[in-house]
């Protein structure tokens, strides 16, 4: 398949603006027409997702990334003049054009795969590439594109494959020397620094957590606590956790791995603090001495189960978030603005917030919603520098005697 969409592709060249903008509204109309399934789909490979925050937090910025793409790839494509001095002198009719670099391999990754899936591909299409998806960490929506994609697009032009080895260009979740990684997503903490209002930051990251039952992306996954204040600080969340809550539950398989989950911290040194909120509601578990041999430290929680972990200096809370890959979110609770800047400055994550738990409702959509733009036309293209003879360049006494072709005297 690969060398057959190869040899289309040469056969193409050049690709008109039309088509690219043709195959990103083809690619729009695939996910907008199977919205319900695609998010049935990752519903069904996420234990994170159900299916209304997979169209909030996928669907939705998926399609504001080919978008974006749509409307921009004619100016994207736009050949770029000469610079610098010899642009200033006007002698130079040199250019560099962006032209494709023919078979693009994606392979979805775990974390938001048809968001980052998307986003990249509108980078590809408006490039002017083919496409050859691979979604083996996520099967469930692999298997639905595998069958929603012909009727949107000649397999020449994009298909779903199960080995992208042979591609140009190879697009993975895993680094790449190249830079040309999908990044993985780790947990997203929450730090508390020691001049942090407990209280108030216990009710925030309770509120955030217990969003569509933690099952929201940016949703805190555990919380890195100073040493001293564990104690207090698992009494503050446990409080906020026991105030009247929603009435969601847990099916039967969640329940039992909940259960796990909790015993394996138990029979590992930690310690399980359960609140039942006063309404009936879904219970949550904090889990006191958490540590990284855990599974809950592990693996993706995707429930009402919150780790505390401890430091004694912030920057052994950043060491440890550096030992995962960067997280989607940041929660730093805290009024020690040095503090707030050391963290600001040396942790990555797609989005942080300062004192607020806001994230994990109001601002994922937001977050999200990033798409490659202009920069993944770039990273998707074969920049090509046209160098030209530059035109002969008149210079005139002010008198007005043309000296271009005068003839040096001899002595």
């Amino acid at each position: 398949m690969l060398e057959a969409q190869r040899a289309a592709f040469f056969a193409e060249l050049p690709v008109s603006p039309a088509m690219r903008r043709d195959r990103l509204r083809r690619a729009m109309l695939m996910i907008e027409q199977h919205a319900p399934a695609l998010c049935a789909a990752l519903a069904g490979d996420q234990a994170n997702q159900d299916a209304e925050s997979a169209m909030r937090t996928e669907v939705a910025p998926a399609l504001a990334a080919l978008r974006d793409a749509l409307g921009n790839v004619g100016g994207w494509m736009r050949p770029e003049g000469a610079r610098g001095l010899r642009a200033w002198l006007g002698a130079s009719r040199d250019y560099v054009e962006y032209q494709p670099v023919g078979v693009v391999g994606i392979a979805a990754p775990a974390a938001l795969p048809l968001f980052r899936t998307a986003s990249i591909l509108a980078s590809v299409l408006a490039a002017g590439n083919r496409v050859a998806l691979g979604f083996d960490a996520a099967p469930r929506l692999g298997e639905l594109i595998a069958v929603l994609a012909p009727s949107f697009f000649d397999p020449l032009e994009l298909a779903v494959v199960g080995d992208l080895a042979g591609a140009d260009l190879l697009v993975t979740s895993e680094p790449q020397v190249e830079g040309m990684a999908i990044p993985r997503s780790g947990k997203s903490p929450v730090i508390l620094g020691r001049s942090a209002d407990f209280a108030k930051a216990a009710d925030q990251v309770i509120a955030a957590k217990r969003m569509k039952d933690g099952r929201v992306p940016l949703a805190p996954d555990y919380v890195l606590v100073p040493e001293e204040q564990e104690e207090a600080v698992a009494s503050w969340l446990w409080r906020a956790a026991m105030q009247p809550a929603g009435t969601g539950a847990l099916s039967a398989a969640e329940q039992a791995r909940v259960a796990q989950l909790l015993d394996d911290a138990r029979a590992r040194g930690g310690e399980v603090l359960t609140a039942e909120p006063r309404n009936g509601g879904m219970a949550l578990h904090i889990v006191r001495h958490a540590s990284e041999d855990m599974r809950v430290m592990r693996e993706e929680i995707a429930g009402p189960i919150l780790p505390l972990r401890n430091y004694a200096r912030i920057g052994d809370a950043i060491a440890a978030i550096h030992r995962r890959p960067p997280p989607l979110a940041i929660y730093h609770f805290g009024r020690d603005a040095a503090e707030r800047r050391h963290v600001l400055e040396r942790t990555l994550s797609s989005a942080i917030a300062i004192d607020s738990g806001a994230l994990g409702a109001r601002k994922a959509a937001m977050t999200l919603n990033i798409g490659e733009g202009e920069a993944g036309f770039r990273r998707f293209s074969q920049a090509r520098h046209v160098y030209r003879a530059p035109r002969p360049r008149a210079f005139t006494r002010e008198g007005g005697d043309d000296l271009g072709g005068a003839t040096p005297a001899l002595h």
